[in-house]
């Protein structure tokens, strides 16, 4: 899989295994920022608890964190995160596609920011659990 480069940078809004203190947050994203904030994705819903995706639905919120990585970091990081969501480019067959969405800051405002959303997931979204209040590190704290 070849992830992709040259996109303009914007701050990532993550939501499940990059979000602080998270796994994947550990090997891609730790001491690459410049600042982290809590927001969240309106019109979108939250699936799957083991593998968390984001998916559009009406009325639905996903709670995440805006990351700003640092500019002389960004090109490694995007290029670290496209493999991790399987995210080849444009019309391939993506496990998740990165797009770019208006996220609200808790501090106020908002921001463009990438997101990745569910691809070709297929039977993973068959029947595949909401996750309560489209929090997914709330969620397994449970």
């Amino acid at each position: 899989m070849k992830p992709t480069t040259g996109s303009i940078q914007k701050p990532v809004f993550v939501y499940g295994t990059l979000r602080a203190g998270q796994g994947n947050y550990h090997h891609i994203l730790l001491g690459t920022t410049s600042n982290e904030r809590p927001a969240v994705l309106h019109g979108h819903t939250l699936l799957g608890l083991g593998v968390p995706f984001a998916t559009p639905r009406d009325g639905k919120i996903v709670v995440g964190e805006v990351m700003d990585v640092r500019p002389e970091l960004w090109a490694g990081v995007l290029r670290r995160l496209d493999y991790l969501e399987g995210y080849q480019g444009p019309g391939r067959d993506n496990t998740y596609v990165r797009e770019v969405r208006e996220v609200v800051l808790d501090e106020g405002g908002t921001v463009e920011a990438y997101v990745y959303l569910a691809g070709s997931m297929g039977p993973w979204i068959d029947g595949a659990p909401e996750v309560p209040g489209g929090d997914w590190v709330a969620a397994w704290k449970r």
